[in-house]
Protein backbone atom coordinates (compact mmCIF):
# COMPACT_ATOMS: atom_id res chain seq x y z
CA UNK A 1 0.00 0.00 0.00
CA UNK A 2 1.43 3.46 -0.66
CA UNK A 3 2.44 5.99 2.14
CA UNK A 4 -0.02 8.79 2.73
CA UNK A 5 2.89 11.14 1.31
CA UNK A 6 3.27 9.26 -1.49
CA UNK A 7 -0.69 8.90 -2.43
CA UNK A 8 -0.40 13.02 -1.81
CA UNK A 9 2.25 13.90 -4.05
CA UNK A 10 0.59 12.19 -6.85
CA UNK A 11 -2.70 13.53 -6.46
CA UNK A 12 -0.91 17.15 -6.72
CA UNK A 13 1.28 15.95 -10.05
CA UNK A 14 -2.06 14.78 -11.11
CA UNK A 15 -4.07 17.87 -10.39
CA UNK A 16 -0.78 20.13 -11.84
CA UNK A 17 -1.87 17.73 -15.28
CA UNK A 18 -5.43 19.83 -15.33
CA UNK A 19 -4.38 22.28 -17.80
CA UNK A 20 -3.13 19.70 -20.55
CA UNK A 21 -5.86 17.18 -19.22
CA UNK A 22 -9.23 16.75 -21.52
CA UNK A 23 -10.27 14.33 -18.78
CA UNK A 24 -9.89 17.62 -16.01
CA UNK A 25 -12.18 20.26 -14.95
CA UNK A 26 -12.26 23.07 -12.40
CA UNK A 27 -14.41 25.39 -10.65
CA UNK A 28 -13.89 28.56 -8.47
CA UNK A 29 -15.49 29.79 -5.86
CA UNK A 30 -15.85 33.02 -3.09
CA UNK A 31 -17.34 33.03 0.50
CA UNK A 32 -20.25 35.00 1.29
CA UNK A 33 -20.63 36.91 5.06
CA UNK A 34 -21.08 34.20 7.43
CA UNK A 35 -22.15 34.11 10.82
CA UNK A 36 -20.08 36.86 12.51
CA UNK A 37 -19.19 38.54 9.40
CA UNK A 38 -15.01 38.13 10.21
CA UNK A 39 -13.53 35.17 8.08
CA UNK A 40 -13.21 35.28 4.19
CA UNK A 41 -11.81 33.07 1.31
CA UNK A 42 -12.04 31.86 -1.75
CA UNK A 43 -10.87 28.64 -3.07
CA UNK A 44 -11.00 26.15 -6.62
CA UNK A 45 -11.34 22.47 -7.02
CA UNK A 46 -10.07 20.87 -9.81
CA UNK A 47 -11.12 17.35 -10.18
CA UNK A 48 -9.38 14.89 -12.36
CA UNK A 49 -11.37 11.81 -13.90
CA UNK A 50 -9.78 8.54 -13.81
CA UNK A 51 -8.92 6.94 -16.69
CA UNK A 52 -11.48 4.49 -18.39
CA UNK A 53 -12.96 1.34 -16.15
CA UNK A 54 -10.90 3.00 -13.23
CA UNK A 55 -12.73 3.51 -10.14
CA UNK A 56 -11.07 6.18 -8.22
CA UNK A 57 -9.41 9.81 -9.49
CA UNK A 58 -8.19 12.89 -7.57
CA UNK A 59 -9.52 16.09 -6.33
CA UNK A 60 -7.41 18.80 -5.30
CA UNK A 61 -9.53 21.67 -3.42
CA UNK A 62 -6.94 25.41 -3.01
CA UNK A 63 -7.85 27.73 -0.24
CA UNK A 64 -6.77 31.29 0.35
CA UNK A 65 -7.84 32.88 3.60
CA UNK A 66 -8.38 36.54 2.44
CA UNK A 67 -9.84 37.37 6.18
CA UNK A 68 -8.47 40.71 7.39
CA UNK A 69 -4.91 40.46 8.49
CA UNK A 70 -5.74 42.94 11.74
CA UNK A 71 -8.59 40.58 12.62
CA UNK A 72 -6.22 37.84 12.71
CA UNK A 73 -8.31 34.35 12.94
CA UNK A 74 -7.53 30.66 11.16
CA UNK A 75 -9.58 28.67 8.91
CA UNK A 76 -9.27 25.74 10.64
CA UNK A 77 -11.96 23.09 8.63
CA UNK A 78 -13.69 22.91 5.60
CA UNK A 79 -16.66 20.78 3.85
CA UNK A 80 -18.61 20.61 0.94
CA UNK A 81 -21.69 18.24 -0.14
CA UNK A 82 -20.99 15.71 -3.49
CA UNK A 83 -23.30 13.87 -5.74
CA UNK A 84 -24.62 10.62 -4.49
CA UNK A 85 -22.50 7.35 -5.15
CA UNK A 86 -19.47 9.60 -4.63
CA UNK A 87 -16.93 8.45 -1.48
CA UNK A 88 -14.43 10.28 -1.10
CA UNK A 89 -10.82 10.39 0.95
CA UNK A 90 -8.32 13.00 2.51
CA UNK A 91 -5.26 12.17 1.25
CA UNK A 92 -3.20 15.27 3.23
CA UNK A 93 -2.13 18.93 2.07
CA UNK A 94 1.06 20.80 0.29
CA UNK A 95 2.83 22.11 3.40
CA UNK A 96 4.79 20.73 6.01
CA UNK A 97 3.11 23.14 8.59
CA UNK A 98 3.17 20.54 11.03
CA UNK A 99 -1.31 21.54 11.30
CA UNK A 100 -2.75 17.80 11.91
CA UNK A 101 -5.72 18.27 9.35
CA UNK A 102 -7.67 15.18 8.92
CA UNK A 103 -10.72 13.73 7.03
CA UNK A 104 -14.05 14.43 8.67
CA UNK A 105 -17.74 13.50 7.08
CA UNK A 106 -21.56 13.64 7.61
CA UNK A 107 -20.20 17.47 9.26
CA UNK A 108 -22.98 19.33 11.13
CA UNK A 109 -22.06 22.87 10.25
CA UNK A 110 -25.33 24.44 11.76
CA UNK A 111 -26.73 26.83 10.30
CA UNK A 112 -25.67 25.67 7.06
CA UNK A 113 -27.17 22.11 7.39
CA UNK A 114 -25.00 18.61 6.78
CA UNK A 115 -22.01 18.70 4.79
CA UNK A 116 -20.94 15.24 2.90
CA UNK A 117 -16.73 15.65 3.06
CA UNK A 118 -14.18 17.61 4.18
CA UNK A 119 -10.82 18.29 6.08
CA UNK A 120 -10.29 19.74 10.26
CA UNK A 121 -7.46 20.57 11.76
CA UNK A 122 -7.68 17.07 13.85
CA UNK A 123 -10.39 16.22 12.75
CA UNK A 124 -12.65 18.23 15.05
CA UNK A 125 -15.00 20.73 12.81
CA UNK A 126 -15.37 23.18 15.56
CA UNK A 127 -11.96 23.07 16.81
CA UNK A 128 -8.49 24.32 15.80
CA UNK A 129 -7.36 27.76 15.98
CA UNK A 130 -5.33 28.23 18.97
CA UNK A 131 -2.98 29.15 19.49
CA UNK A 132 -1.94 29.36 16.07
CA UNK A 133 -2.97 26.52 13.89
CA UNK A 134 -4.92 26.43 10.54
CA UNK A 135 -4.59 28.82 7.40
CA UNK A 136 -3.46 32.39 8.77
CA UNK A 137 -4.88 35.45 6.98
CA UNK A 138 -3.17 35.90 3.88
CA UNK A 139 -1.97 32.29 3.95
CA UNK A 140 -3.40 29.56 1.37
CA UNK A 141 -3.24 25.83 1.25
CA UNK A 142 -4.23 22.57 -1.12
CA UNK A 143 -6.07 19.36 -0.16
CA UNK A 144 -5.79 16.70 -2.12
CA UNK A 145 -8.84 13.80 -2.16
CA UNK A 146 -8.86 10.14 -3.55
CA UNK A 147 -12.52 10.13 -5.37
CA UNK A 148 -13.66 6.64 -5.81
CA UNK A 149 -17.07 5.53 -7.41
CA UNK A 150 -19.27 3.51 -10.17
CA UNK A 151 -16.38 4.17 -13.32
CA UNK A 152 -19.71 5.02 -15.16
CA UNK A 153 -20.49 7.52 -13.11
CA UNK A 154 -17.00 8.71 -12.78
CA UNK A 155 -16.89 9.27 -15.93
CA UNK A 156 -19.58 11.68 -16.07
CA UNK A 157 -18.51 13.68 -12.82
CA UNK A 158 -17.28 16.91 -13.02
CA UNK A 159 -16.06 20.08 -10.79
CA UNK A 160 -19.40 21.03 -9.82
CA UNK A 161 -20.80 17.51 -8.66
CA UNK A 162 -18.87 18.16 -5.55
CA UNK A 163 -20.23 21.74 -5.06
CA UNK A 164 -23.86 20.44 -5.05
CA UNK A 165 -26.18 23.72 -4.07
CA UNK A 166 -29.20 21.61 -4.52
CA UNK A 167 -29.67 21.61 -0.24
CA UNK A 168 -27.91 25.15 0.26
CA UNK A 169 -24.63 26.67 0.12
CA UNK A 170 -22.12 23.65 -1.86
CA UNK A 171 -19.28 24.68 0.87
CA UNK A 172 -18.69 25.85 3.85
CA UNK A 173 -15.35 26.69 5.83
CA UNK A 174 -14.60 27.20 9.44
CA UNK A 175 -12.26 30.03 11.46
CA UNK A 176 -10.81 30.39 14.75
CA UNK A 177 -8.91 32.15 17.00
CA UNK A 178 -9.95 35.95 15.66
CA UNK A 179 -8.16 38.68 17.79
CA UNK A 180 -11.26 39.36 20.05
CA UNK A 181 -11.39 35.33 20.34
CA UNK A 182 -14.51 35.04 18.31
CA UNK A 183 -15.02 32.37 15.63
CA UNK A 184 -17.17 32.01 12.08
CA UNK A 185 -19.06 29.66 10.04
CA UNK A 186 -18.71 31.04 6.31
CA UNK A 187 -20.28 29.15 3.06
CA UNK A 188 -19.01 30.14 -0.57
CA UNK A 189 -21.16 30.55 -4.06
CA UNK A 190 -20.15 29.36 -7.48
CA UNK A 191 -20.75 30.10 -10.41
CA UNK A 192 -23.40 28.04 -12.50
CA UNK A 193 -22.18 24.92 -14.61
CA UNK A 194 -22.58 26.67 -17.94
CA UNK A 195 -19.67 29.12 -16.49
CA UNK A 196 -17.26 25.78 -15.89
CA UNK A 197 -13.92 26.80 -16.78
CA UNK A 198 -12.10 25.20 -18.93
CA UNK A 199 -8.72 23.11 -17.69
CA UNK A 200 -6.80 25.32 -19.47
CA UNK A 201 -8.15 28.34 -18.76
CA UNK A 202 -8.47 27.15 -15.34
CA UNK A 203 -4.88 26.31 -14.51
CA UNK A 204 -3.32 29.07 -15.93
CA UNK A 205 -5.57 31.59 -13.97
CA UNK A 206 -4.49 29.81 -10.62
CA UNK A 207 -0.59 29.83 -11.58
CA UNK A 208 -1.10 33.47 -11.94
CA UNK A 209 -2.63 33.60 -8.04
CA UNK A 210 -0.65 31.87 -6.79
CA UNK A 211 2.57 33.68 -7.99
Amino acid sequence: MKSTGMRLAGAIVAAGLLAASARASMLSFESVEGNEGLGAYSGTMEWQRPGKDEGCGMLLVTLWNESPEENGGFLTGFAFRVTDGLLLTYLGDNTASGDSWEHISNVNAHPYGMYDFGAAIGGNWLGGGSPHAGIAAGGMKAFAFEVCGDPTLLESVDAFDFFDETEGYGFVARFKGFEDGGSDKVPAVAPGPGALALAVVGGIALRRRMR
